[in-house]
């Protein structure tokens, strides 16, 4: 019960008014889990669950952390496996949707009690730079871009269908942040727009990635790619695939254009231009849907995909060759 008295002996001052009882620790192999976790900002109605890189504590060693928002003990199978391929604390508390809507004492809580809670009862790296905030859905993601956003909280970023949520992310004023979005076409699309608009690059900036619906919380946090050296994410090519070798001129059915990105190290990822150079140009391109279109009038032809044509902006070239 040590854990217990630490959590209550932290949180004591500030929650006086909560009975003792009221909070009880569950301990499993691999994880750790307070019921009503105490606090002054959002009362005693939430379930802290943190994930262990190791079977118990206390740990051997110090561990980046992944704060999951919405995450808890529904979700310790799908953590166990996550925690088998990346080494790092994992904290979760169980917000449900109709939570966001109180998203200043969301990020209140995390930033001022819940986080100087982990890192003084675990073995934790303290620097922004070895801390992810991720969160799914769009009313979780802004939760977690105003966290982001703020100075010396978090250094990396992970969003599983932030629907346009994207368009209002506003990045840290200092260190070097990375972002991971994993989503649909649209939203891929919209990512890949607002994120370069900041100045960040493929790669060493962000990626993105294709994601069913059913995907699970933690299907959404690529911590490989979000950990990984900078020299070693950077943009090394591109390859894209059409799902139709040619066309003819009364065809009125788009063809879909998938653009993958290889990085340094050798994983792929999702990419989306913006735009496209289109040569001659007898296709419309939306990003938003992933399709090219054939303009009206327009000669049929065989299209031909050359990726990483500039070296300095990766950018995609289409190229239709006369029948």
């Amino acid at each position: 019960m040590k854990k217990l008295y630490l959590l209550i002996a932290f949180l004591g001052l500030a929650c006086g008014s909560f009975a003792q009882e009221d909070s009880r620790l569950i301990i499993n192999p691999g994880r750790e889990t307070f019921i009503h976790f105490p606090s002054a900002v959002l009362g005693d109605q939430y379930t802290l669950t943190v994930f262990l890189p190791e079977e118990a504590v206390p740990l051997s060693r110090r561990y980046p952390v992944v704060y999951l928002l919405g995450a808890g003990p529904k979700q310790a199978e799908q953590a166990k496996q996550f925690l088998e391929r990346y080494k790092a604390l994992v904290v979760g508390v169980n917000f449900q949707e109709a939570d966001y809507q109180n998203r200043a004492k969301i990020v209140e809580f995390i930033s001022r009690e819940l986080m100087p809670y982990i890192d003084t009862n675990y073995l934790t790296f303290t620097d922004p730079s070895r801390r992810v905030i991720a969160a799914r859905g769009k009313s979780a993601a802004l939760t977690a871009m105003e966290l982001f956003a703020k100075p010396n909280l978090f250094g990396q970023l992970a969003l599983a269908f932030p629907a346009d949520a994207v368009q209002q992310l506003v990045l840290p004023a200092a260190g070097t942040p990375r972002v991971f979005v994993a989503g649909t076409q649209a939203e891929l699309a919209l990512a890949q727009q607002k994120l370069e608009s900041l100045g960040l690059a493929y790669g060493e900036g962000f990626a993105l990635a294709y994601a069913q619906q059913t995907a699970s919380l933690f299907e959404g946090v690529d911590y490989g790619y979000l950990s990984a050296p900078a020299e070693k994410v950077t943009l090394k090519r591109l390859k894209g695939r059409v799902s139709a070798s040619s066309l003819t001129l009364e065809s009125d059915t788009p063809v879909k254009l998938e653009v993958s990105a290889r990085l340094k190290n050798g994983r792929e990822y999702a990419y989306v231009p913006v735009s496209l150079r289109i040569s001659p140009p007898y296709f419309v391109w939306n990003a938003r849907r992933g399709e090219l279109s054939l303009l009206a009038g327009a000669e049929a032809g065989k299209v031909k995909i050359s990726g990483g044509v500039d070296k300095k902006t990766f950018s995609v070239k289409i190229r239709l060759k006369k029948q």
